[in-house]
């Protein structure tokens, strides 16, 4: 599934993990080649430097030169992502970084794709050079295999590896079911058409003799002229050491497992109408990046679950607590009154 960084700002996430795995410290970076040279992502003081030969030392320089460059949208709303990047980058870095990469990574152009894609990228006015900011950075020691072998782990879980949900589905005695798939696939039935996604395929090479092929783990490539988006070289990732390394080039396809779902005005208007049968349907809960066609972060997937778990916590709990008091309400019938007030009572104190 190519490189995973876990990162979040939610103290609530990161001390649910720790249940699960050992966590190393890691604070990921990351480069583009551009005109062969290779600058900070995000875009940030040593970037622009880098590209443009400027001499830019503080915050206070930088967002003056980002406020002579940028390009505000009509009515200073942005509408598309298209109108974000020039809205925070200007033309010349939209031009050479943003468009190219993103026609790449989506097969569409930024103007096609909502506000929301080009908003997640930050652009930075000091010299942080972190890919994320996040208080909580690391990687599982052991891997993330590992994470869900400890999830698993209890005799009340039954895992079925290599199984279609939908051949089995009827053979299931589930009280609620809670799916992480595709929504549209979960109401193929229907008859509506299929929402978008975007996959990835993964070209992995070999390079021995070789201390490393490129500066650091994580090289993106904006410009057309290569047909990937990014390169992963995973020896540098935990400091690992080998006479070799190996790299996995990363090529964005309509065609594959669903990871991306595609934001823009008719795949939204398209998910609205599967949100409605969603919701009418009966002891299911849609959960996670598929089910919610929501680009999800790792740590947002596990908010998103948490949150949901709890929601439906205490809808159950207090279910339960209504139908305790229904079948007390009911024993007390026949009961002088006096013995009815102090049943009432001992139920309000439960």
């Amino acid at each position: 599934y190519g490189v995973h960084l876990f990162h979040t700002k939610y103290d609530e996430v990161w001390k649910y993990i720790q249940r699960f795995s050992q966590w190393t410290p890691w604070e990921h970076r990351c480069v583009a080649k551009v005109d062969n040279k290779h600058i900070p992502v995000p875009v940030n003081i040593d970037s622009v430097n880098i590209l443009f030969n400027l001499s830019i030392t503080s915050e206070m320089e930088m967002k003056k030169w980002l406020e002579g460059i940028q390009i505000l949208p009509p009515n200073l709303t942005a509408v598309n992502s298209e109108q974000v990047g020039l809205q925070r980058v200007g033309r010349d870095l939209y031009d050479l970084i943003f468009r190219p990469y993103t026609i790449k990574q989506w097969n569409k152009d930024p103007k096609d794709l909502a506000p929301s894609v080009l908003a997640r990228i930050p652009v930075r006015t000091d010299h942080d050079n972190r890919y994320f900011t996040d208080p909580h950075q690391a990687l599982p020691t052991h891997g993330y295999t590992r994470i869900f072998e400890n999830m698993f782990n209890s005799p009340r879980i039954t895992v079925r590896l290599n199984t279609d949900y939908f051949h089995i589905r009827n053979t299931l005695k589930c009280k609620h079911t809670y799916f992480t798939g595709p929504v549209d696939a979960y109401f193929s039935a229907q008859g509506l058409p299929k929402l978008e996604y975007r996959s990835l395929e993964f070209e992995r090479r070999v390079y021995r003799d070789t201390s490393f092929y490129q500066p650091m783990a994580h090289v993106n490539y904006p410009a057309m002229s290569y047909n990937y988006t990014r390169a992963i070289e995973y020896k540098h990732i935990m400091n690992q050491t080998s006479p070799h390394t190996v790299v996995f080039f990363e090529r964005s396809t309509d065609i594959g497992e669903p990871y991306y779902p595609v934001p823009n005005p008719q795949n939204q208007a398209l998910y609205a109408k599967y949100q409605a049968l969603a919701g009418k349907e009966a002891n299911v809960t849609f959960v996670g990046r598929l089910a919610n066609y929501k680009y999800f972060n790792m740590d947002e997937s596990i908010m998103n679950a948490l949150q949901m778990f709890d929601k439906e916590s205490k809808s159950e709990l207090r279910e339960r607590r209504m139908k305790k008091i229904s079948l007390r309400a009911g024993c007390i019938l026949g009961r002088s009154f006096p013995q009815q007030q102090r049943c009432w009572a001992q139920d309000a104190k439960k």
